[in-house]
């Protein structure tokens, strides 16, 4: 190698070693240094995923005291009277909060004055109204998506039977049978 520049001045060849012990030593404590900052990032986002789990337990937790009552403890705080229109819009509702909305054959069928689903003997002025549904889904996971929706109403519903027979595509059949109540306190 030479010992002087096209100029005459002497060439230190020292140079670009230093320059390049500079350059690892920066590359080294960038690599430490975007390590540390991923760490800490790791152990943050960690801590924020163990709080955000813990809230998403109690809050499950505690939606899920389910209080049972006897069918004569409740009767005093049922409607006394029916109005099918009323019923009509609240399924309306639930279906179209459940997403299924474009089911298709969708049937809806009230009968006023039905046959007690209970074995137990109730009052006379207990009435029962039986609701037949039946619908064609293409998703069937939104049944539970209804069925969830029509427990959680103001109105009493007591879900009887449900059968679901699958199709291709994944399509399915439903048909329920629900009942309501009401206290008929005018027997005239």
């Amino acid at each position: 190698m030479r010992k002087q520049d096209v100029f005459g001045r002497k060439l230190n060849q020292s140079k670009p070693l230093y320059l390049l012990f500079i350059v690892f030593a920066i590359v080294i404590s960038a690599y430490f240094l975007i390590l540390a900052i991923r760490n800490s990032t790791m152990a943050s986002l960690h801590a924020e995923q163990t709080h955000i789990q813990s809230q998403i337990d109690d809050l499950l937790t505690s939606g899920q005291t389910i209080t049972y009552h006897e069918i004569d403890e409740i009767i005093p705080y049922l409607p006394s009277s029916f109005n099918q229109a009323s019923l009509v819009n609240e399924l309306t509702l639930v279906r179209d909060l459940s997403g299924l909305n474009l089911a298709e054959n969708y049937q809806l069928s009230i009968t006023d004055g039905a046959d007690s689903p209970f074995t137990k003997s109730l009052p006379d002025t207990l009435k029962f109204v039986q609701i037949s549904l039946s619908m064609k889904i293409a998703d069937p996971e939104l049944l539970l998506d209804y069925l969830d929706n029509l427990l959680d109403e103001d109105r009493l519903f007591y879900v009887d039977v449900v059968n679901v027979s699958f199709g291709s595509n994944n399509e399915a059949v439903v048909s329920m049978t629900i009942f309501t109540f009401y206290n008929d306190l005018n027997l005239g």
